[in-house]
């Protein structure tokens, strides 16, 4: 299976805690972005056929109706078997949305962070509780049948009954697909600057608990270590990520994996803009460091992975280290991450490449 990502850089105004690549109103050069990009979509391989795209950004939703108009033509001749968008509720109506659909998008993923005012204002998000809710509604109104809440918990100043709050609005919506991430601080990001009282290490570590047992109580299967879907729905493109799988990203810095071959674009929209999709660094894998960032991609799916005979025999000493340590569960060649090792699974990974 194969994949396309396409980076979209715009935002109305960027996320205190985000540090992808993104450029806040006011934008340049928007019209020669999309000719840019068209014209990258139109020079990918001959022999890929994606299965799986995913738009990102940045905010894809955010360019105005007109902009996105004539960007649509451009996805109609893919034909995937899941095609995903991020949106901002801040930045979609029914006419966006309904676009959306008429391109062959066939999932959102809305990007909610938190309904909890306090939380969006310490997030510098641009939306409200409000407005999330009514852009779920207004996407199953015109025919969005899988949708994702994406959600963040650890915001400085958030206790648990703020996040059972969160917990409490996005069930209520019904969506298919919950993905909740443990808030980063991300060096050089406004929010990280800020300095704020940190929740405690036992505090994130009880609500991650608190968050798997309350989804997968609602019907919620817990997939990876932060995602969670209704049975069927998990996020095709994720998964692809997560077995090592082959993909091309488009527009600035965007990252692709293709024939073996690892490289990004560069993380510029002028310079993409006037030299086209540059790569700021190419690189070919070795077999070894390839299986071995494939095991720890796959680690983060809680079925686990098999492991080569090839790679577990380097390995073997770390991995019965760390079942000793109760944070692997190892049955033959097949190895999960434990319960206890989830919430820390940075730490086994680091061990393992």
């Amino acid at each position: 299976m194969s994949g396309l990502y396409i980076h979209i850089p715009f935002c109305v105004r960027k996320c205190s805690y985000c540090a992808f690549y993104s450029l806040p109103m006011p934008w340049k050069n928007v019209p020669e972005f999309f000719q840019g990009l068209g014209k990258e979509l139109n020079n990918l391989p001959p022999d890929f056929f994606p299965e799986t795209i995913f738009i990102g950004g940045g905010t894809p939703s955010a360019p105005d109706i007109q902009t996105l108009e004539t960007f649509s033509p451009m996805l109609k001749r893919f034909k995937p078997v899941e095609f995903s968008v991020e949106a901002n509720p801040g930045t979609v109506d029914a006419a966006k949305l309904a676009l959306l659909k008429w391109s062959g998008v066939n999932r959102l993923s809305i990007g909610v962070q938190s309904f909890d005012f306090q939380c969006l204002e310490t997030l510098g998000r641009i939306h409200s509780a409000e407005q999330a809710e009514a852009a779920f509604r207004l996407a199953r109104a015109v025919g969005f049948e899988n949708i994702s809440l994406d959600l963040i918990f650890g915001v400085p100043g958030q206790t648990m009954e703020m996040l059972e709050s969160d917990i409490d609005r996005a069930l209520a919506l019904s969506p298919e697909h919950i993905a909740i991430y443990n808030l980063m601080y991300e060096e050089g990001a406004p929010l990280t600057k800020r300095n704020l009282p940190r929740l405690d290490e036992e505090m994130e570590r009880d609500m991650y608990d608190r968050i798997r047992s309350r989804l997968q109580a609602a019907g919620f299967l817990h997939y990876e270590i932060s995602n969670f879907a209704k049975p069927g729905f998990e996020c095709r493109h994720n998964l692809l990520y997560w077995s090592g799988g082959e993909y091309i990203g488009v527009g600035p810095a965007a990252h692709s994996h293709w024939n073996g071959v690892r490289w990004a674009n560069v993380s510029d929209v002028n310079d993409y803009c006037s030299s086209g999709p540059r790569r700021e660094f190419e690189e070919m894998l070795e077999s070894d460091a390839k299986e071995r960032e494939t095991l720890v991609m796959g680690l983060r799916q809680l079925a686990g992975v098999e492991v080569s005979s090839r790679l577990w025999k380097p390995l073997e000493e770390s991995f019965r280290s760390l079942e000793k340590e109760g944070l692997l569960v190892i049955t033959g060649r097949h190895v999960r991450l434990s319960e206890k090792a989830l919430f820390v699974s940075d730490a086994v990974f680091a061990e393992l490449v």
